[in-house]
């Protein structure tokens, strides 16, 4: 049944247009050129993916505008660089000239690019929302980039004192910040998100990956008793000077178990980690596009976690495929040139290497952005709808200039992300 008649009438809809016709050309085109260029492409390349991505989100039956210009990606870029590069030319000097400060100079310059990466994420987004029209009517984004950063950097502080826990808070905090000064003509958006909306998706990290730990290494010391024996490593029988191996006495014993557990929670941690990452974003994708409002109208999101699995699970499918066709070409070529030992059939098998390994790389970008990058717009377009619709009919153009091009420069020029976001 289509999603429209499962709607009341003062609801409107969101959606992505089905199929993704001319997606594989633009990527094959932009990579190639971005390699020719020496990467400068890649500002007209990041430009032609957000055109076509917004083009084909229907917002209440229109589809929005991205009106940017690599152009404007590629001298934001440059004015980024003539500011950063004599900081780190001073950062170096520093340095050399004060030894003494040798040692924090680079946590220094961490911190301060981390500080700085805040400010330029905030710039960053403004330039996109000045750049994106929908109805005619362009977006636009107010509010200071400096107390954004000032927000964002006390909120990390206080993620990191206690060990993760302010994670969600901070990121509904920044939510709040990015929507209420977000504009649309002359109306203004507004955010209710909260941290306890995506608490519980947040301390599920803790569940499957610190609590086994925790657990274990409980169940170790009481096993060994604190401080653990002195001898419950020795140096390996093989005479390596640097290797340690379990202590025989302890193997078999329950010593030995609470060990082997601990070491198994500790080497799972991760991949459950990187397990679970695509159910919190689902989650808080969800909580936070259902926390906008613009006015009578508020978005719903009904975006399930399994929706954002789908696409990741494609993606390793079809990467094994991938890998697996283009080893077997790889094999003939190195087969061809190993039975003919005349230059020519040499010099043709290097050829035919070099181009799989250019269609390699293509091939890996193309099966990315496909599967991964248009599934998970897909899924967040297709699963939001918009509850009193008709209060957008009341959404005026306003005479706003646009703002400069510069402001996602310094975000680029950073690598904080933002190209391509998923949502608001």
């Amino acid at each position: 049944m289509d999603r429209t008649d499962e709607r009341s009438g003062s609801e409107g809809t969101v959606a992505f247009e089905p199929g993704a016709k001319g997606l594989t050309g633009l990527v094959v085109k932009g990579l190639l050129l971005t390699a020719i260029t020496f990467t400068i492409y890649r500002f007209w390349y990041v430009t032609e993916l957000r055109r076509f991505l917004w083009s084909r989100t229907l917002i209440a039956g229109s589809p929005a505008e991205y009106l940017g210009r690599g152009k404007e990606l590629f001298l934001g870029f440059l004015v980024a660089l003539a500011i950063l590069v004599p900081l780190y030319v001073v950062l170096f000097i520093l340095s050399i000239a004060v030894p003494v400060l040798a040692p924090a100079v680079p946590v220094l310059t961490a911190v301060f690019l981390f500080v700085l990466g805040q400010y330029a994420i905030f710039r960053g987004r403004r330039y996109r929302a000045s750049r994106t029209r929908w109805r005619g009517i362009r977006l636009g984004q107010d509010g200071s980039a400096a107390a954004y950063m000032v927000r964002a950097s006390l909120w990390w502080l206080a993620t990191i004192l206690t060990l993760g826990l302010a994670f969600p808070f901070m990121r509904a905090a920044l939510e709040r910040y990015r929507i209420d000064h977000t504009l649309i003509g002359e109306s203004r958006l507004r955010s209710t998100a909260t941290g306890r909306s995506v608490l519980w998706p947040w301390l599920a990290f803790y569940a499957v990956s610190l609590l086994p730990i925790v657990v274990a290494g409980l169940a170790f010391l009481g096993s060994v008793g604190f401080p653990p024996p002195a001898d419950l490593f020795v140096a390996h029988p093989n005479g390596q000077t640097t290797a340690l191996t379990l202590n025989p006495r302890y193997a078999g014993t329950a010593v030995g178990a609470a060990l082997g557990w601990l070491i198994t929670a500790l080497s799972l941690a991760v991949p459950l980690v990187l397990l679970l990452i695509p159910f919190y974003r689902a989650r808080e994708t969800r909580a936070f596009l259902s926390a906008t409002h613009l006015g009578e109208a508020r978005l719903v999101s009904r975006l399930k976690a399994r929706e954002f699995y789908w696409p990741y699970f494609v993606y390793l499918l079809s990467l094994l495929v991938f890998v697996f066709v283009i080893g077997i070409l790889f094999a003939i070529v190195a087969g061809v040139a190993g039975a003919n030992a005349n230059s020519g059939a040499q010099a043709a098998a290097l050829v035919g290497g070099g181009l799989l390994y250019v269609g390699t790389l293509l091939g890996l970008a193309v099966i990315y952005v496909r599967i991964v990058t248009h599934g998970l717009w897909v899924a967040v377009a297709n699963a939001t709808m918009i509850e009193n619709g008709a209060a957008l009919e009341a959404v005026l153009a306003s005479a706003r200039t646009p703002g400069s091009g510069l402001n996602e420069g310094l975000a680029d020029a950073l690598d904080v992300g933002g190209a391509l976001e998923i949502g608001l």
